[in-house]
């Protein structure tokens, strides 16, 4: 595959490579920061015209619009996009090209953590939950804090079910049942009605004003773009 790849720069160290023209619509795709170790971006979507045009659409959670998040070739030549700010990139060929993927190492997408549930009560804290990806899907971590200022809450106990999740803490029990749209802060003898906000319409919120990930590179353009 290495040798059908279509490499394209910034000009300041950072390569777009991949196969533009496929067979497999959602061919891989890699980002570097540094030349050196390339990862795989998510692609959710994209559109093409014969082998003259293309864009792809990539996993990240930190735009406000899908759009804004995206590559692909034109008439100009190639892009990328981050927000709003699109980035045109140059081709590299010849020997630049060759020694560059020679010594490249790729890698699948590093960010192994996936948003899992995410609530409120009424004065504006915040409880947080992720889960890892894959073989550690049931490694679920417990965020609590106002915005901006959550932090891990070590779990003493974890019970996830059809009829719902319990994660138990050494300060209080977080009770969900997402089915029903239902969540509870659990403290003692008192339970607060904590209200659940929905994953899909907060990525902006989770992975940039919440604080959980705050200096953390999620391997997409939009790290240093």
């Amino acid at each position: 595959m290495v040798d059908k790849f279509v490499v394209a720069t910034d000009g300041a160290g950072r390569y777009l490579v991949g196969i533009p023209f496929g067979d497999d619509v959602w061919e891989p795709f890699y980002w570097s920061h540094d030349g050196k170790q390339f990862d795989a971006l998510r692609i959710t979507g994209g559109s093409s015209v014969g082998t003259e045009k293309f864009d792809k659409v990539f996993w990240e959670p930190r735009v406000a619009a899908r759009w804004q998040a995206a590559f692909g070739r034109n008439a100009d030549g190639w892009w990328v996009q981050c927000r709003d700010r699109k980035t045109v990139l140059k081709v590299v060929d010849g020997e630049a090209r060759t020694k560059l993927l020679a010594s490249a190492t790729f890698i699948t997408p590093p960010w192994d953590r996936r948003a899992y549930a995410l609530t409120r009560d009424d004065s504006g804290v915040y409880w947080y939950v992720d889960r890892g990806v894959g073989e550690k899907s049931r490694n679920f971590q417990v965020y609590m804090g106002m915005r901006g200022q959550l932090k891990p809450m070590p779990l003493v106990n974890v019970v996830s079910d059809s009829e719902g999740d319990i994660f138990a803490t050494k300060t209080g029990t977080l009770r969900l049942i997402l089915g029903k749209g239902e969540s509870t802060w659990v403290k003692g003898k008192r339970q607060a009605k904590l209200v659940v906000l929905p994953i899909e319409d907060n990525g902006r919120l989770i992975y940039t004003e919440l604080g959980v990930y705050l200096g953390r590179r999620l391997g997409t353009p939009c790290d240093d773009l």
